[in-house]
């Protein structure tokens, strides 16, 4: 799906507007193809460039084109392209008539960013706003094949399950063999066209945090949760950050907070790159933008998926989990299913074969959990 000179990289947080806008301006400003995508529905991005909206890639700059997901319109071309690909049972369902299901938009436009990249971009930044939009959108297809799940069982993969089609809800015999069949393929194109959107070798994501206590509070959470739905993080991003000042000016308790956040954010996540966002006014134009970026520019490397998965003959199933504190952090198994557990968050993943009715063991094992055969 994505071009294989192309990097993605997804900015979520409360400032990531500022750091996605930042990061592409300094790329453009070396030389690379970039393009910033806004995906959020204020399009902050446009404010901070004085920009208009726009529904295609639209040239801000030289090397540096603008795009902002329209979630109606685009919503409804996507969904019509995506009939093409997924046979869905019953009379067919037009764009236009779509609800805005929570999560699906953002999971569309991430979509329709992939034919956007065809045109060749060397570094694609996504302003995908507030981690929580981003984490349910990530979840749709787990959604539609727990539902499935319930229902009819799942004959075929990913997540082929001969034990679920045993405890399905409906015998298969109440709905036409032919519809079925639909309908598992349905859910089976929908979870590999995650898969290969979100390709490990190509996106990751950047957590912008919030240089504060609460901010610190919710990355302990955000972290996390961002690799176990399968977005590699490469690096974390603190701000924006005001200058040091003096003791006695009123910004300096505040500056001291930040200070102490620095510190702790550094300690929690040692093995990934801290990136420091400087406060900037709105300047409503890009170039200002490039100084402020060039300490953002990370150079994307090689990452292992967040999600391992073992052999046959030595059985496990490895989650990168990034910082995440012991209290926020469930693990149980139903089933064939592992089922894990992160503060408001929770991830239905099958379990291989040979773990299948298996006594097994959690092992946390740096940032990675692992479970194996007890």
């Amino acid at each position: 799906m994505w071009p294989t000179t192309t990097q993605i990289v997804i900015f979520s947080g409360e400032s990531s507007a500022l750091a996605a806008t930042a990061t592409a301006v300094a790329s453009a400003a070396q030389g690379q193809p970039t393009l910033l995508a806004s995906l959020t529905p204020t399009h902050d991005c446009a404010i901070l460039l004085g920009a208009s909206p726009a529904p295609q890639p639209a040239t801000l700059a030289s090397q540096l084109d603008f795009w902002t997901f329209q979630p109606l319109a685009d919503l409804s071309a996507t969904w019509n392209e995506l009939r093409s690909r997924i046979s869905l049972p019953g009379p067919p369902i037009d764009g236009d008539d779509l609800p805005l299901l929570p999560g699906l938009e953002l999971f569309l436009a991430v979509y329709r960013l992939a034919s956007h990249a065809q045109r060749g971009y060397q570094l694609i930044c996504v302003d995908a706003g507030p981690p929580d939009s981003l984490l349910r959108a990530l979840a749709v297809p787990d959604t539609f094949r727990w539902v499935m799940r319930q229902l009819f069982g799942l004959d075929r993969g990913p997540g082929q399950s001969t034990e679920s089609l045993a405890r399905a809800a409906l015998p298969a015999n109440l709905l036409p063999f032919e519809q079925i069949g639909q309908m598992q393929e349905a859910r089976v194109q929908f979870e590999q066209l995650r898969d290969v959107a979100l390709d490990p070798k190509r996106v990751r994501a950047r957590l912008v945090i919030r240089p504060d206590q609460a901010g610190l509070r919710a990355a302990t959470l955000y972290a996390p949760a961002l690799t176990l739905f399968g977005l590699n993080l490469d690096a974390l991003i603190i701000g924006p950050l005001l200058p040091v000042v003096s003791d006695g000016y009123e910004l300096a308790t505040l500056v001291l907070e930040q200070a102490t956040v620095v510190a702790a954010v550094a300690a929690r996540w040692p093995n990934l790159p801290l990136l420091r966002l400087p406060f900037q006014a709105t300047p409503h134009e890009p170039a200002p933008f490039a100084t402020i970026g060039k300490g953002l520019l990370h150079p994307p490397a090689p990452l292992p998926p967040p999600i391992g998965i073992g052999s046959q003959t030595e059985p496990w199933i490895s989650l990168l989990l990034p910082g995440v504190a012991r209290e926020d952090l469930t693990v149980s198994v139903s089933g064939d299913e592992l089922i894990v557990s992160l503060g408001p968050y929770r991830r239905h993943l099958l379990l291989p074969v040979a773990l299948r009715g298996a006594p097994i063991r959690a092992v946390r094992e740096g940032d990675r959990l692992t479970i194996r055969r007890r």
